[in-house]
């Protein structure tokens, strides 16, 4: 009796390894190869994705609501930059078979969603606000994993976008306040 259940025990050894292995070719009998981020890369990336696409979507709402030529540009360069950003990061996440999220979080559904219900001065004001926060927080963020990061392609992507990260916010900040308008379209 134990030389059956030792037998099999042996056997079902031998043959995990194999199972595992086989498990990790494609169809087409090339090896994939899965990379696990460390957390530091992970929490970038998922941060770094969320931001950029955040800015494309909120880039895009106030292309359809902004009122006065400052915000329309600045809207314009916005998604133009960041779906830049964002073509330039696709590869990097094929080739290192990184796992980017598909959707945005909760943070920037809800700010995005606050953008979504309000117009006029108002709606530039809060624009106005987000970009000045967002870019200060992506500076931050880029600056840190640029510096410390453990993924190579990511730590110079996210190094070759901290200046224009820099000139969105510089130039978020010289945005008009909606008190300093002689007009206020409510």
């Amino acid at each position: 009796m134990r030389k059956p259940l030792l037998a099999s025990a042996l056997a079902l050894a031998l043959l995990a390894p194999s199972y595992a292995l086989a498990a990790s070719w494609t169809k087409s009998g090339t090896m994939t190869r899965t990379v696990r981020p460390d957390a530091t890369t992970q929490n970038f990336l998922d941060k770094a994705w969320n931001i950029n696409n955040f800015e494309i979507q909120a880039g895009r709402e106030a292309q359809n609501k902004a009122n006065t030529q400052e915000f329309l540009d600045y809207a314009r360069r916005i998604v133009r930059d960041h779906t830049n950003m964002d073509d330039e990061l696709k590869p990097i996440v094929q080739q290192d078979r990184l796992n980017a999220p598909n959707a945005l979080d909760k943070e920037h559904q809800n700010l995005l969603q606050q953008l979504s219900s309000t117009t006029g001065a108002r709606f530039e004001e809060r624009f106005r606000t987000q970009q000045i926060d967002g870019h200060e927080k992506a500076v931050k963020l880029f600056e840190s994993y640029a510096k410390t990061g453990q993924n190579p392609e990511l730590k110079r992507w996210a190094q070759s976008a901290v200046p224009m990260l820099e000139n969105h916010l510089r130039d978020a900040k010289a945005l008009p306040r909606a008190t300093q308008r002689s007009t206020r379209a409510d």
